[in-house]
């Protein structure tokens, strides 16, 4: 210690040379009811087998061990429910937080690692999202029956001034074929060449998203056309084909209006919430809005609920957008025995008047419509939909670090998993309560 005296009073500084010597492990670091103690836990009880898919080290073969796939899956969940999606400063945290650094438990650990983690076959995280709720069903959590859909918009990684018109995206071809093409007739030096090497690939990825976004652009043109027949509208003018745009970094992108009002590049978000548990058993990223997305996530849920031997969903609930004729109609003719609503959309009109072209569905929707055991259930879906999408973006998914829609769709499989054991140590602890009390 360094006393000294300041007027009358006794102070104690900092005194940084003292040597001393401190015994201690990993594991004498974190109490033992910590939040990563329970996720390291959680994740032992998962089938991980999915995460060791691109392990390529083997007994009895050259090259070192790898890293535990189970390491990385905790370190990334843990680092969601911390407010943390960056493997940078992930791989920060690994150096100097305690907590991290019990998950680690002395395995070496980069960001590289990290991230590679996340980006390779992203898809593996739906069989783990499938795997993290066999443990919760396991340990008699959840049974849900009622489910309710709802979508968040996620901004994209890419700028506004990144969406541009097909004459645009012609120009900006020809200058980076001609680019290429300057590059490979420069004779440099040998230091030099591996420069050229690099630029000439950095150019060939711009070539390639180029590209993608004006085929992206030709089908969304098409898709508008087609729409357009189907609703009854008039055809689209020359003047709105050619003012329509695609973005030169992440392509399959489209400019959404977001909750604050404004206009950005964006992801649609869905997520099927248990309406019992709040625990998401379905997710989905589309680039359209949220018309036509029902069916697919309701074949999404019914599968996944058939691998863990739970019973098809009673009753399915969406917000007005969900209501339309495309919904009604596939929800019905795919999945007969389960009862799906939304709120009528357009109420200028008496929307329990049944009318000349409605099919069977959509008259047995109408007849649902304000009766109670309906109106019974949706107003609990607030509180379940609305739920996963404020506490997801609570957590810091408000914009996407990665492009295209595959690797996008395993960063929203990852938060909803961390959500999920989120939810299992919520209800773990309120069983324990009802027991003890």
């Amino acid at each position: 210690m360094n006393n000294f005296y300041v007027g009358e009073m006794k102070i104690i500084g900092p005194c940084r040379n003292q040597m001393e010597m401190q015994f201690n492990d990993l594991d004498m670091l974190l109490p033992p009811d910590h939040l990563a103690r329970s996720i390291w836990e959680f994740v032992e009880a998962m089938d991980t087998r999915p995460c060791f898919s691109y392990v390529n080290t083997f007994v009895g073969c050259h090259g070192r061990p790898t890293t535990s796939p189970r390491i990385l899956l905790a370190l990334w969940i843990y680092s969601i429910l911390d407010g943390n999606r960056s493997a940078r400063k992930l791989a920060e945290l690994c150096k100097n937080h305690n907590a991290y650094k019990w998950i680690v438990g002395g395995a070496p650990i980069n960001r590289t690692m990290l991230a590679e983690f996340c980006s390779k076959d992203p898809m593996k995280f739906e069989d783990l999202l499938t795997n993290c709720l066999a443990v919760m069903v396991k340990a008699g959590l959840i049974k849900d029956e009622d489910f309710s859909q709802d979508g968040t918009r996620v901004k994209a990684n890419a700028g506004m001034n990144s969406f541009r018109r097909e004459e645009t995206l012609q120009k900006l071809k020809e200058e980076i074929k001609a680019y290429i093409m300057t590059l490979a007739k420069d004779e440099e030096c040998s230091y030099d060449k591996r420069e050229k090497i690099k630029k000439i690939a950095i150019a060939n990825n711009r070539l390639k998203r180029v590209e993608e976004a004006l085929n992206i652009l030709e089908k969304e043109r098409e898709i508008k056309k087609e729409n357009s027949d189907k609703n009854g509208h008039s055809q689209p003018t020359e003047e709105e084909l050619k003012d329509m745009r695609a973005s030169t970094t992440d392509p399959i992108v489209r400019k959404m209006k977001m909750g604050d009002g404004g206009y950005r590049l964006a992801y649609n978000v869905q997520f099927a919430t248990g309406m019992d548990s709040r625990v998401i058993y379905g997710v989905d990223v589309v680039t359209t809005l949220d018309p036509g997305t029902a069916p697919r996530m309701m074949a999404r849920v019914h599968s996944r609920l058939n691998k863990l031997n739970m019973s098809a969903p009673k009753n399915w609930v969406g917000d007005s957008a969900y209501s339309g004729q495309e919904d009604l109609n596939t929800t019905a003719e795919l999945f007969p025995n389960c009862r799906y609503y939304a709120p009528p959309k357009d109420k200028r009109f008496d929307p329990k008047k049944h009318r000349s072209k409605d099919s069977e569905a959509i008259k047995k929707w109408r007849d649902m419509i304000d009766t109670d055991g309906v109106s019974e259930i949706y107003k609990n879906r607030c509180s379940t939909a609305e739920f996963s999408n404020a506490q997801v973006k609570n957590r810091g998914l408000r914009e996407f670090l990665v492009r295209g829609i595959e690797k996008v769709k395993g960063v929203v499989l990852l938060n909803a998993i961390a959500q999920n054991i989120s939810r299992y140590l919520n209800l773990l602890d309120n069983r324990e309560i009802v027991l003890t009390g």
